[in-house]
């Protein structure tokens, strides 16, 4: 899979936070960009934490397709999706602070058939509580820290929240593929995950599925189970070491 060639030239860097509604609130329910390149004005450094401005806000129930986001800073906090939401064919050339965030309660992130590159902590963010899933499937992620992180240290944080990830090639896994809250009934399933050059069990590298035991109202760091060592076949991280496979 490869980033197709943005069909507006160098793209656009937008001023502010683009909201797309839902058909109900007088948008539409699928936005499809045609391979256009969009940013936003964002001026927080990518390794300050929280605080970057964030490209697209998603509306319940809304489909977006066919967009590229523009990478380093202009790429902000990416999109955040306010309800149920799919991102198809979406394409990140270079993650700020996270590609995309699930916001909602008891919402479904779907992202599907596409790619995120370079990231130096996550690229998946999942603060929704309330049985709230991200799906990842048929996509490419490669360098970066952690594919997907539920978080660790959320104000009211909590849970369950549940991954999804089925035929994902992944490169360059610098921490883990995902990250979840043992202590709040997170749960992560994976099939089909390709890893470049295979997995190494005999190292543990990469790292498939980690166990933390979080916190709330940001108080202290989250800590790894386990010794930060990967969980095969527990009631957190539902994957097989048969389900890994090489490319």
């Amino acid at each position: 899979m490869e980033i197709p060639t943005p069909t507006n030239g160098a793209g656009e860097i937008r001023t502010q936070t683009t909201v797309l509604k839902n058909a109900a609130n007088g948008g539409q329910d699928v936005y499809d960009f045609n391979n256009q390149k969009i940013g936003v004005n964002n001026t927080a450094d990518c390794d300050d934490g929280e605080g970057q401005k964030t490209v697209f806000e998603v509306e319940d129930g809304v489909t977006v397709k066919n967009l590229i986001i523009a990478g380093g800073l202009p790429a902000g906090n990416g999109i955040v999706c306010k309800g149920d939401c799919t991102l198809d064919h979406v394409y990140w050339e270079d993650v700020c602070e996270d590609a995309a965030t699930n916001s909602k309660d008891g919402a479904t992130m779907r992202i599907n058939s596409s790619i995120a590159l370079h990231s130096a902590d996550k690229i998946f963010q999942h603060n929704a509580k309330g049985g709230s899933t991200t799906i990842v499937t048929n996509s490419y992620i490669a360098d970066f820290g952690k594919l997907w992180r539920s978080c660790g240290d959320c104000t009211a944080n909590g849970g369950p929240r549940n991954l999804i990830i089925d035929n994902v090639r992944v490169d360059k896994v610098k921490t883990t593929v995902a990250g979840a809250n043992q202590n709040y009934g997170d749960t992560v399933t994976i099939t089909n995950l390709y890893v470049k050059g295979g997995y190494d069990a005999e190292d543990d590298k990469p790292k498939i599925c980690q166990e933390y035991r979080a916190v709330t109202d940001h108080m202290g760091e989250s800590e790894k189970l386990h010794g930060g060592a990967s969980q095969w076949n527990t009631a957190t991280c539902r994957v097989s070491k048969s389900d890994i496979k090489s490319w």
